[in-house]
């Protein structure tokens, strides 16, 4: 049986899942932030945003749990692009979801917002999220030398991109 997976727009019921995963420090340190949110800070993020027309923040479900929590952000209407963000609840980690989440957040950007082109930032070492990433179609585009500070460490970030006109090429849309 194949399980369904869906988004839906962040209420303010989906803060309490959203603040268990930006308490965990295994996730946090692939979206480049300390492991540090309280609920009051989360929930007027979550209302600034509320009147923020350059965000979308979506809760992704399998079936009818949920699993992990997806954006754009930086929605530029004038230049048709916008940022990418995933972060998968660790409970769900490795079971195929990502894949699937990306590329329906990257139709929503191509269909919905009607954009021109998605970005995104990874750490050169999320070899997974990588190769997930390159799967929907998205390329390298630049790297940021000694970019991000991790447990001690620099690391190298990748900037990766997809257009509009190579995902329909290369998904058939």
């Amino acid at each position: 049986m194949t399980k369904q997976i869906y988004l839906l727009p962040v209420e303010k019921e989906d803060l309490d899942f959203m603040l268990k995963m930006r308490k965990d420090p295994d996730i946090m340190e692939f979206w480049f932030g300390e492991p540090y949110m309280t609920k009051e800070k989360l929930t007027k993020f979550y209302d600034d945003s509320q009147k923020d027309d350059t965000i979308r923040q979506f809760i992704a479900y399998s079936d009818d749990q949920k699993i992990g929590y997806t954006s754009l952000f930086r929605i530029s209407l004038r230049h048709r692009t916008a940022v990418f963000g995933i972060m998968i609840d660790a409970d769900h980690q490795g079971k195929g979801y990502a894949e699937h989440i990306v590329h329906e957040v990257v139709k929503y950007a191509f269909y919905h917002l009607n954009l021109n082109k998605v970005t995104l930032d990874v750490v050169d070492y999320n070899e997974k999220a990588i190769h997930i990433y390159e799967k929907v179609g998205f390329k390298i585009e630049g790297r940021k030398e000694q970019q991000y500070m991790i447990k001690g460490n620099y690391h190298t970030g990748y900037a990766m991109g997809i257009l509009k006109a190579d995902y329909e090429k290369s998904n058939k849309y």
